[in-house]
């Protein structure tokens, strides 16, 4: 079947609620230390409300859905979204010791799929809690994006 949909998902705040190991620094930044020292507990991650579409996207066969995550992914964050939230067609995530912005790491990793003949006539749809990386990522390459307001959206 042909791909005539892409949708492209962030997960923290987006489809996930990792609250429960999240932190913000007086500066208000993200706690990355905080947030390391608690990759243990990613299987005690939630689904939010925006992980029904996601679920809905994984069933059609005409749509190829990605996860596009400025987290390291660690063996319990593999666990979690292959067991919980559900595998997706592919997969972008920080490398370890990786300080590229959130932005530009998403571009980078979805690229590829503008140039590919699979995808030409397929609507890409982004959903992202950070709207700067909404606003990087969909003024890049010209496509949809839909906010989720977040209380992880850093």
């Amino acid at each position: 079947m042909a791909i005539r949909k892409v949708s492209i998902y962030d997960m923290d705040g987006t489809i996930v609620d990792s609250t429960h190991r999240y932190r913000v620094t007086a500066d208000n930044k993200i706690d990355l230390q905080h947030w390391r020292d608690n990759q243990h507990l990613a299987m005690q991650d939630s689904l939010l409300p925006m992980a029904e579409q996601y679920k809905k996207d994984l069933a059609d066969n005409e749509c190829y859905v990605i996860i596009a995550t400025a987290r390291v992914m660690n063996e319990p964050d593999f666990r979690f979204v292959n067991e919980i939230l559900g595998k997706p067609d592919y997969l972008i995530s920080r490398n370890e010791g990786d300080s590229i912005s959130g932005g530009l790491l998403k571009i980078n990793g979805l690229a590829k799929f503008f140039n590919l003949k699979n995808f030409q006539n397929a609507e890409f749809t982004f959903y992202e809690d950070n709207a700067t990386y909404l606003k990087t990522v969909c003024d890049r390459f010209g496509i949809r994006g839909v906010y989720i307001p977040s209380k992880q959206g850093h």
